[in-house]
């Protein structure tokens, strides 16, 4: 999945918006060791019992998004970007309902990524593994 993005250049930050990134427990470790943040401050547990990115009640974007704006337009700059998750990392390739990897509607710069491939696909199906097993796991 190394690929220069389109949005980046651009400061889209689209999919920082009304997030529902899920997160794995290693990952809200690295987050909240990266950030001096406890994990309750920038996750919650969802329905299912899934970790997931809180959004910023002004801003309605990630809580790690730098942004003053609550527009879907409106740039904005990931404050942990070396340390995001697998969910954010993959982005703008998503499971569909039948667990097949595929470019995400609501991608404003979708037409400039390349199809997801197998390898996406295994990747984006491990981590849903990986975190449907921890959620279950309590």
């Amino acid at each position: 999945m190394g690929r220069s993005l389109p949005c980046i250049p651009m400061g889209c930050s689209a999919c920082c918006r009304e997030t529902t990134m899920p997160l794995t427990k290693a990952e809200a470790a690295k987050l909240a060791r990266r950030t001096g943040m406890a994990v309750d401050k920038f996750s919650y547990a969802n329905d299912l019992g899934i970790l997931t990115l809180l959004n910023d009640e002004t801003t309605r974007a990630c809580v790690f998004l730098l942004t003053d704006s609550a527009e879907t337009t409106a740039e904005g700059v990931c404050s942990v970007y070396d340390a995001r998750p697998k969910g954010c990392q993959t982005y703008p390739y998503v499971l569909s309902e039948n667990d097949t990897a595929i470019l995400d509607e609501g991608c404003p710069h979708k037409d400039q990524f390349p199809p997801p491939s197998d390898d996406d696909a295994a990747t984006l199906l491990n981590l849903e593994e990986r975190i449907l097993s921890e959620s279950q796991d309590g």
